[in-house]
């Protein structure tokens, strides 16, 4: 039914249900599969799996994320971003590695950064630097 997470014993830490509609922000040491509605960010030193079905309206920052349902935010993921086949998500997208199923939906733009790189862009060289005319 839901992934794994490797870097927690194999355990999912926390479950909210379909019929839990959290506003505020989320914050899990460990993983965190959610059916339901969150109406703020979310924070997890794991991985965020979104079922089909819920949706989330705030940020997502994780290791991993496996997106099944609506985002309306930006995810930031150190590792790895799964947009399931019927997810939609709507805002930016930072990721090590990224894949896309076939049907999902995203509106936004895309950074691919190496993990480990804490999700930053290199300063350009100064050769590369713009220069005013």
């Amino acid at each position: 039914m839901f992934q794994s997470d490797k870097n927690n014993s194999g355990k999912m830490s926390s479950i909210l249900g379909p019929e839990l509609e959290i506003h505020g922000n989320v914050k899990v040491s460990g993983s965190l599969l959610v059916y339901g509605k969150i109406y703020g960010d979310i924070e997890s030193k794991g991985a965020i799996n979104t079922a089909n079905g819920s949706f989330v309206k705030g940020n997502i920052h994780a290791q991993e994320a496996a997106i099944s349902g609506e985002v309306e935010g930006d995810i930031n993921a150190t590792k790895k971003v799964v947009l399931g086949s019927k997810s939609y998500l709507k805002g930016n997208l930072k990721a090590g590695t990224l894949t896309i199923e076939e049907g999902a939906k995203f509106d936004g733009s895309c950074t691919m950064v190496s993990p480990g790189s804490k999700n930053e862009r290199p300063a350009p060289k100064e050769s590369e630097a713009p220069t005013a005319s």
